[in-house]
């Protein structure tokens, strides 16, 4: 009983004296994302991420591109950026409350999983709109319909 109180003693005086008395901080690697969020503007996704509608889904802003070709496009085949996490998934896996369209790229139609239906003019100004109950948006057609 005495040597594994003494090992133990050993072993905890060795690893303060080998810890490092610097902390670490950790930057944010985009800080630049963090940007307010009305009006809707793809200007945080433009660089790295072609971007016509965006989506909100708690502090996550979700961008991606859906053509403008009137077609219904399944959105767990598209792939959205989440920010600021800079984290790439399926646009339909998330929980998204409210929703826009980026200026110039509308109209935009959505369907969620629990029965959200609506379609968006993307008018300059126009901001996000609420998806009530929040849901998954499952599929998205942009442009004039065929």
């Amino acid at each position: 009983m005495y040597f594994i109180n003494l090992l133990s003693v050993l072993i905890t005086a060795s690893l303060l004296t080998t810890a490092s008395a610097t902390p670490v901080v950790r930057k944010s690697l985009n800080p630049k994302f963090l940007r307010t969020r009305s009006p809707l503007s793809n200007a945080a996704f433009s660089e790295d991420w072609p971007t016509n509608v965006v989506m909100v889904g708690g502090s996550q802003t979700y961008g991606f591109w859906v053509p403008t070709d009137g077609t219904w496009y399944e959105l767990g085949n598209i792939e959205c950026l989440g920010l600021p996490a800079y984290a790439i998934g399926d646009c339909n896996d998330v929980t998204i409350d409210q929703i826009g369209v980026v200026a110039g790229y509308g109209p935009c139609s959505f369907v969620g999983n629990n029965g959200y239906s609506s379609t968006l003019d993307g008018d300059a100004g126009d901001g996000y709109y609420t998806v009530g109950p929040p849901q998954n948006i499952m599929a998205a057609a942009c442009g004039p319909s065929s």
